[in-house]
């Protein structure tokens, strides 16, 4: 016998798990719609890649490179100081990923596991320093860079953001989840302040130190404006502000180097994302104690 459809006035009642499953139906279609959206740039960027200039321009457009090639690759490693830019990114970036870490964990500490006059206030003014918009700190830090004579120098785009107030922030709240147990245990056994926090925090804080590597990694990688600022010649730039002089010359634009270098610049991130990754995860969703 068929089952007994139960009706209401307005129509048929949807069972529970028939509603349920045209929900997540729906929501797996706009993800997948948009992850496609957004795949397409990049698809576009690789497949480019492998084109001349003049495939790059003709319409009607091709989704697929009718001659592939590595040309574009060897006039950009060959005709320019791109893979310096790149060395000199990941140097700034590695320099920014260890100090930073390690200044606001170390700062993160103090203010979460510590009780002393004025915490308060002075947390307030670090977090304060967030609303300072990050152009208007570039002329202080010019004059200072410049007085330093670290103008055209990397140590320009190190120093500035040693230790900044989202980092602080992120390890304080990381460092409420832990026990004040572990480190009296920690202080009984005969180690210093400083031996609890390297022997017994920083392992324990691994998650989170992990997440604020990859950003601070990222801002560093990405970051265009301060090199504009600071670097002149060619041989002290990174790879952003590379791949900006190699795009735009004085008669044309270099539409088949710039998709080159693009490539080339997303592979350190991607290998770091991916290396990182369980870390971001955790980081992401542990410490968000409160005070």
């Amino acid at each position: 016998m068929a089952a007994q459809e139960v009706m209401t006035g307005s129509g048929p009642v949807i069972p529970d798990n028939l509603q349920r499953r045209i929900t997540q139906a729906v929501m797996y279609g706009i993800l997948f719609t948009a992850a496609v959206l957004s795949l397409i740039p990049f698809y576009w960027m690789v497949i480019s890649a492998f084109k001349p200039l003049d495939e790059i321009l003709t319409i009607p457009v091709w989704l697929v490179p009718l001659n592939p090639s590595l040309n574009n690759y060897n006039e950009l490693l060959t005709t320019t100081l791109f893979l310096r830019s790149m060395g000199n990114s990941l140097i700034v970036g590695l320099a920014n990923v260890i100090i930073q870490t390690f200044l606001c964990s170390l700062a993160g500490f103090a203010f979460a596991k510590y009780r002393f006059r004025g915490r308060a206030l002075l947390f307030t003014l670090v977090l304060g320093t967030v609303m300072i918009p990050a152009s208007v700190q570039l002329v202080p830090n010019y004059i200072v860079m410049g007085r330093l004579g670290l103008l055209d120098k990397l140590w320009a785009l190190i120093l500035p953001s040693a230790a900044n107030a989202f980092g602080i922030f992120w390890m304080r709240q990381y460092m409420f989840s832990i026990p004040d147990e572990l480190l009296d245990a920690g202080r009984l056994d005969g180690a210093s302040e400083f031996g609890v926090f390297w022997r017994i925090v920083l392992p324990i804080a691994r998650p989170a130190l992990g997440a604020l590597a990859l950003f601070v990694f990222t801002t560093s990688w990405n970051d265009f404006l301060q090199p504009l600022v600071y670097l002149r010649s060619q041989e002290n730039f990174t790879v952003q502000l590379m791949i900006a002089s190699i795009f735009r010359t004085r008669f044309q634009q270099n539409f088949h180097l710039l998709m080159a270098a693009s490539v080339l610049a997303i592979i350190p991130m991607t290998i770091l994302f991916f290396t990182l990754q369980k870390q971001f995860i955790a980081g992401l969703t542990v410490g968000s104690l409160k005070d």
